[in-house]
C-alpha cells in the first residue's frame, strides 16, 4: 500500500496545487493555459522521445498487444455510444463524442508521466503504442458518428487526420518509434536538452491541467456525466483486465500499463473535438472535470490491485 501512495499522492497532488493556484488567484487563467501549452508542445514530446527510443527495437511492433487493447477499445466505445442512444437519446453527431468520452484516455497529461512512474522506463513502448493505435482507431469510429451528408465519414476522417498530424505527442510518438528502431543513438547534446525538458515534463503538465480544470462549467445532465465517468474510469479497465486473462501471452508490465491507462480519465483532447463538431461540448467539459475528481479516489484502487494481486 505504501508503494501506490508514494506513486498516487504527489501525482494528483500536482493536480490539486495547478487547482489551489486557481483558487488562490496565484496564478490566472492565461498562465495556466501558458503551462498547458508549455508542457504539451515543449515538455512532453522530448520527454516521451527519449523513454520510448531507448526500447529494443525487436519490441517495438507488438502487434499482438495492440489489437488486444485495440478490441477492448472498440467494445467500450460501442458500449457507450449504444447507452447515449438507449437511455440519453442523443443524436448520430453526439454518440460519437459520448462513445470517445467512454473509452479516450488522458494519456498526455497523465498517462504517460503516470504509467512511467508507476512501473519505469519500460513502461513508455506499450503507451505509446496504445496512444497511437487508440488515437488512430477511436477518432475513425466517431468519424463514422460526427460525418455529415456533406462530405461523409472520409471527409471527417481527413479533418481529424489534418489535426492529428499537428498534434506533438503524435510527431514525438511517432519519431521515437521511428528511431528506436533504427537502432541510432541521440548526439550526446541533444540527449542532455530532452533529458533537461523531460524532467520538468510531469510536475508541469500536471498543475496545468489542475489549473485548467478550475471554473469549468458543471453542466446538468448529471444521469450522463455518471454514466461516462464510471463507463470511463471502472468499466473500461475492467474489460481491458479481463481480455488480457482471457487472451493471455502478454508481459506483466504491458499489461500493468494497459489496465492503468485504462482506468484514466476523459482526454483534454475530446473536448477540443466536441468543439470542431459542434456537438455534446457542455457536457464533455463537465465529464473531463467530474471524472477527473474521480480519478484521485479510483485510479489509486486500481494501482493497488496491479501491484499486490497480479
Amino acid at each position: 500500500m505504501i508503494e501506490v501512495l508514494t506513486i498516487s499522492i504527489p501525482f494528483f497532488a500536482l493536480i490539486f496545487l495547478g487547482f489551489g493556484a486557481r483558487v488562490a488567484n496565484f496564478c490566472s487563467i492565461d498562465d495556466a493555459r501558458f503551462l498547458s501549452r508549455f508542457a504539451f508542445y515543449v515538455a512532453l514530446p522530448p520527454f516521451l522521445f527519449i523513454k520510448v527510443a531507448s526500447n529494443d527495437p525487436v519490441e517495438i511492433l507488438n502487434w499482438g498487444f495492440v489489437w488486444r487493447y485495440e478490441l477492448a477499445t472498440i467494445v467500450i466505445f460501442m458500449l457507450g455510444a449504444a447507452l447515449g442512444r438507449v437511455f440519453f437519446s442523443l443524436r448520430r453527431n453526439e454518440l460519437g463524442i459520448f462513445g470517445l468520452n467512454a473509452s479516450y484516455p488522458n494519456y498526455g497529461y497523465m498517462g504517460v508521466p503516470l504509467t512511467i512512474m508507476a512501473f519505469g522506463d519500460a513502461a513508455a513502448l506499450p503507451v505509446t503504442l496504445m496512444l497511437l493505435a487508440d488515437t488512430i482507431v477511436l477518432l475513425a469510429l466517431t468519424a463514422i458518428f460526427v460525418s455529415d451528408d456533406s462530405g461523409g465519414p472520409l471527409k471527417a476522417v481527413g479533418e481529424i487526420g489534418l489535426t492529428l498530424i499537428k498534434n506533438p505527442l503524435m510527431q514525438s510518438a511517432i519519431l521515437a518509434l521511428l528511431f528506436g528502431a533504427s537502432g541510432l543513438k541521440l548526439p550526446l547534446v541533444l540527449d542532455h536538452l530532452f533529458t533537461i525538458l523531460a524532467g520538468a515534463a510531469a510536475p508541469v503538465a500536471l498543475f496545468a491541467l489542475g489549473a485548467t480544470l478550475y471554473g469549468q462549467p458543471i453542466r446538468s445532465a448529471a444521469g450522463e456525466i455518471t454514466t461516462l465517468s464510471v463507463l470511463k474510469l471502472v468499466v473500461h479497465p475492467l474489460l481491458v483486465s479481463g481480455l488480457f486473462i482471457l487472451i493471455p501471452g502478454q508481459g506483466d508490465v504491458w499489461i500493468k500499463v494497459a489496465i492503468t491507462s485504462a482506468c484514466l480519465p476523459v482526454a483534454a483532447n475530446v473536448f477540443m473535438l466536441s468543439q470542431v463538431y459542434g456537438a455534446y461540448s457542455g457536457r464533455t467539459a463537465s465529464t473531463i472535470l467530474i471524472s477527473t475528481l474521480m480519478a484521485t479516489l479510483t485510479v489509486p484502487i486500481f494501482l493497488y490491485m496491479l501491484f499486490f494481486m497480479l
